[in-house]
This record gives C-alpha cells, sequence and structure tokens, in this order.
C-alpha cells in the first residue's frame, strides 16, 4: 500500500492541472453570464453557493474540534480584502473582454511586494535590486499596452481597467493578510469562514444594487451553469491553490500563475471568437515577464537575507 506521502505526490501533478483549468476558466464563465445578470446579482449568487459547499464541513469541523474561537476573528480583516477584489472582479467582465482579465490580473505581483514594504523593513531592500525596478516598469508598459490595443477594438475601457487594477489590489491585500493572519490555521478551515463572511455583503449588493428580479427569467441551462461555476472556481480553485503550493512551493506555483492567462485565452477565442491585437498581446507577454522579474527578485532578497 503507498504510504501518504506517496500519494500526495501523486495527485500532485492533477492539482496542478485542475488549478490551470479553474482558474482559467473562471472570466469565461463570468463573461457568459453578462448575457443574463448584472455582476451584483451572479456574485450574490456564486458566494452563497460556495459558503453552502463549505458550510458542512466548517461546521462537522467545529463539532470535533478543530475550529479554534481565534479563527474567526482573525478571519475578518482577510475576508473584507477578499470582499474588495471580489467586487472589482465580478464587474469586470461588463467592461473587459474575457481574453485580458488574467493579463492584467498579473499586476497583482507589484501590488504584493509595495504592500509587503509598509509591513517588513526587510523587503525595502528590493528597492536596490534592477530585477525589481525591470519588473516595475514592465507592468506598467504592459498595463497600458493592453488599454491601448484594446481601446481601438472595445475590448476594454478605462472603468475596465481600473476595475482589473483594484482586483490586483484587492488579491494582494488579501494575500498579505492571510498570511498575516490566517497561516496558523487549517487552510480549508480558513477559507471556509472567510467564504461564509463574504455572503451578506454580496447579498446586501445583490438586493441592493443588482437587478435581482431578472433571476426569475433565468434557464435551468443557465442555474446549472452558474452552480458550476461557484463549486469550480471559487469553492475548488482556491482548495488547489493550497495543494499546489504545499506539493510545489511557492515559486513553481508562482509559475503556474503565469500560465493561466494563455489558458483564459484560448478559452476565450473558442467561445467566444476574442482575439488579441499585436499590441494586446505584446502587453500581455510583458505583464508575464514583469510578474516573473518580480518574483525572481523576491527571491534573491530572500536568499540573501
Amino acid at each position: 500500500m503507498p504510504d501518504a506521502e506517496t500519494s500526495r505526490r501523486a495527485n500532485g501533478p492533477i492539482a496542478f492541472t485542475l488549478l490551470i483549468l479553474t482558474w482559467s476558466s473562471a472570466p469565461l464563465f463570468l463573461k457568459h453570464f453578462t448575457q443574463f445578470l448584472d455582476g451584483w446579482t451572479v456574485n450574490g449568487i456564486r458566494y452563497s453557493v460556495a459558503a453552502l459547499i463549505w458550510l458542512p464541513f466548517l461546521v462537522m469541523q467545529q463539532r470535533r474540534g478543530k475550529v479554534t474561537p481565534g479563527l474567526y476573528k482573525a478571519a475578518c480583516i482577510p475576508a473584507a480584502c477578499h470582499i474588495i477584489s471580489q467586487v472589482c472582479w465580478g464587474l469586470s467582465p461588463y467592461h473587459n473582454d474575457a481574453s485580458i482579465m488574467h493579463f492584467i490580473g498579473r499586476s497583482t505581483f507589484l501590488f504584493m511586494i509595495v504592500l509587503s514594504f509598509l509591513f517588513l523593513r526587510e523587503e525595502r531592500l528590493l528597492l536596490r535590486r534592477p530585477v525589481f525596478w525591470l519588473g516595475v516598469t514592465g507592468t506598467i508598459i504592459g498595463i497600458l499596452s493592453m488599454y491601448a490595443g484594446g481601446a481601438r477594438t472595445g475590448s476594454t475601457s478605462p472603468l475596465g481597467v481600473a476595475l482589473l487594477l483594484g482586483t490586483g489590489l484587492g488579491w494582494a491585500l488579501y494575500g498579505v493578510t492571510v498570511k498575516k493572519y490566517l497561516s496558523v490555521f487549517g487552510s480549508r478551515e480558513s477559507f471556509a469562514v472567510v467564504s461564509l463572511y463574504t455572503v451578506p455583503v454580496h447579498l446586501t449588493l445583490l438586493f441592493g444594487v443588482g437587478e435581482w428580479q431578472a433571476m426569475a427569467g433565468v434557464q435551468l441551462q443557465t442555474w446549472m451553469l452558474m452552480l458550476l461555476a461557484a463549486l469550480l472556481t471559487t469553492a475548488l480553485a482556491h482548495v488547489l491553490l493550497y495543494e499546489v503550493l504545499r506539493q510545489y512551493g511557492p515559486i513553481v506555483s508562482d509559475g503556474v500563475f503565469q500560465l493561466i492567462p494563455f489558458g483564459t485565452v484560448l478559452g476565450a477565442y473558442l467561445l467566444f471568437g476574442e482575439r488579441l491585437t499585436a499590441l494586446q498581446w505584446s502587453g500581455g507577454l510583458m505583464l508575464v515577464a514583469a510578474a516573473y522579474a518580480l518574483i525572481l527578485a523576491k527571491r534573491q532578497a530572500q536568499r540573501a537575507s
């Protein structure tokens, strides 16, 4: 019989592949739903389903005594950051083509490093490394190129880029606060509590701002797709991320994330006929290269310290 470590290694490539598929598909699902419902309503539905999926697990762990009271307090700030990112992300497909969403999302790496400067003095050593400034310059040029190329074709807009940058900032805040407040707790329990905290806010926005009456006209097929999207891109995707981090470590995991935008581009072409312009391709590749440069600068600083 294989031991637990052998089983985990065997499951690693499966988690690796599923992570790319689930995260790549998120903009495709959201873009499809723009035909039927507004972003506030879609977000409310997705996170309600995700929270319901994780609620039985959280209750079971609570009864087993594996959920400490401190988790509920520690999850408050990460949940607030998660809400910011998901609000911006949920509205993004109404102002952007699906194919560019993950490319501009690479700005998360820059935001995360800048935020680290505020919390950790040793992180400021990055300012002395040329590769860091190369990554900063590449990120800025990449975003401007993606916008300039998309503005001509209507695939993006100033508001669309602003929403994606807000998503990147929110993801960075979420990543930093999860590491700061939730690293001592179980990853599944932590995400279950964070999901539970996001639901009241998303439901308030759904009924307060969204066009929730339109839900009555949604066909069963679309409802099934929304349930599938909530399962794959919200409830499952985060667990896969934790698994890949555990199996491969942060260096390989960061590399995996650079592959995700290309999966979305392929899906957007096949499903919606979206095509990136030459300038957008240049900007997208620049953003991926800039993210690699920022990751390299981060690793160099860690080794030096």
